[in-house]
């Protein structure tokens, strides 16, 4: 099968956002945690959660349009700004639905964690809440971000200010055993997989 451009614009609207969404292969699927002037926590599921650089350690996300109808990330970004803080959590199989209904279009001043049934979990310094159901989960602070012209989207970026997983899913390398630690991957707009680990290969040398 061959689709020329036309073709994939000729695509109904939810097809179109599901396949373009998966064609780029597995993504991670995180809850992004944040809070707003009203002291209500918000939660939203991303898959676009980008390595950015190591040191300093530094995660992007990119938000869907601003002024779109999904009201979700647009509280998200507007919650960022107000606190300068969002979290990053994984999801597990145990968390897949709930995690899922997050993108539902909640009316302002409903908490997402109350209407899915996840815990809010606050630490200090970090003004926005973990999921306490998580198994990896980090706390950063906005650093800065960037507006993309071509679909008007932004792409934030955050500091890692603190990192929270399980004692023994880290070895002495920085290996993260994301199997163990039951994190699923995303493809698409709805589907999510078990992760397996295939190989684990040297540093590449000519």
């Amino acid at each position: 099968m061959i689709l020329s451009l036309p073709d994939i614009e000729k695509l109904p609207r939810i097809p179109r956002l599901t396949l373009i969404n998966a064609i780029t292969g597995f993504k991670s699927g995180n809850l992004v945690g944040s809070v707003g002037p009203d002291g209500v926590p918000n939660l939203a599921i991303f898959s676009s959660a980008v390595h950015i650089g190591s040191a300093p350690p530094l995660i992007g996300i990119v938000t869907r349009p601003i002024d779109g109808d999904l009201k979700t990330t647009r509280h998200t970004y507007q919650n960022i700004q107000h606190s300068r803080f969002f979290t990053l959590n994984h999801v597990q199989e145990n968390i897949v639905q709930a995690a899922h209904q997050t993108s539902a279009s909640y009316p302002d001043g409903v908490s997402e964690f109350s209407a899915v049934g996840l815990t809010p979990e606050w630490r200090e310094g970090i003004a926005a809440p973990f999921v306490a159901e998580s198994n990896i989960k980090m706390g950063l602070g906005y650093v800065e971000e960037y507006y993309i012209k071509a679909n008007n989207t932004i792409l934030i970026i955050g500091k890692v200010l603190e990192l929270i997983l399980p004692d023994d899913c880290l070895d002495e390398k920085g290996n993260l055993d994301l199997q163990g630690a039951g994190t699923v991957a995303v493809s698409g707009l709805d589907t999510y997989y078990r992760t397996e680990q295939v190989a684990r290969l040297p540093y590449a040398r000519v």
